[in-house]
């Protein structure tokens, strides 16, 4: 009788305790959700320093024999371009992610995280371009037609490894298959022109 009254006690406070301790729906405040069409953080397989290689995206070197590589710093793993050590007088680096669907959503955009270091003069650049007729092969890359698109990158005085967020990059104008590219312009010989450039957290929402 002892143990049976003990247990019924202990399970009257128990259901007291968690009746008394329930959120009513109007007292629960549920985060911004942004559905994702396309995301990418780098993290996946990533191994420091060493060339990025991704499904479907395409590591491009157009001139000179830099390319993009994973990098690890401050337990973040991200996309990085450097000429420097290159010995390269002009390094021009592509990575294009793969084919994207668009169109399907209202008011679509990109957004992404982007920083620098050691970048130094405004010639030393990073673009996002977008491009509809790019097959996906090296041959195309510079074939293809690609459009500069309006982000927030960083600048010559930005502290070194801040990524700092694009905004929202609108596609509310097309549709169908796409492509999004990162080009970096660069130098390995002169020293004004050898930053490099980081970006993360690639993400195409609605």
């Amino acid at each position: 009788m002892k143990t049976n009254s003990v247990k019924a006690l202990f399970l009257a406070v128990l259901t007291a305790g968690m009746l008394t301790s329930c959120v009513g729906d109007d007292d629960t405040v549920l985060p911004n959700y942004k559905p994702v069409i396309f995301g990418e953080d780098f993290e996946l397989n990533a191994v420091d320093n060493t060339l990025l290689a991704l499904p479907g995206w395409l590591n491009y070197n157009e001139l000179g024999s830099s390319r993009w590589t994973s990098q690890y710093y401050s337990s973040n793993n991200y996309a990085e371009y450097s000429s420097f050590n290159s010995g390269d007088a002009v390094n021009i680096g592509w990575l294009i992610t793969p084919s994207i669907t668009l169109g399907a959503h209202p008011n679509e955009k990109l957004l992404f995280q982007s920083a620098q270091s050691y970048v130094t003069n405004t010639a030393n650049t990073l673009e996002v371009l977008i491009s509809t007729d790019f097959d996906g092969t090296v041959a195309n890359v510079t074939t293809a037609h690609w459009t500069p698109l309006s982000a927030n990158f960083p600048t010559t005085t930005s502290t070194y490894f801040a990524f700092l967020k694009s905004g929202d990059v609108d596609l509310s104008s097309y549709s169908g298959p796409v492509h999004i590219a990162f080009r970096v312009k660069g130098s390995g010989t002169n020293t004004n022109l050898d930053g490099s450039y980081q970006i993360d957290n690639l993400r195409i929402t609605y």
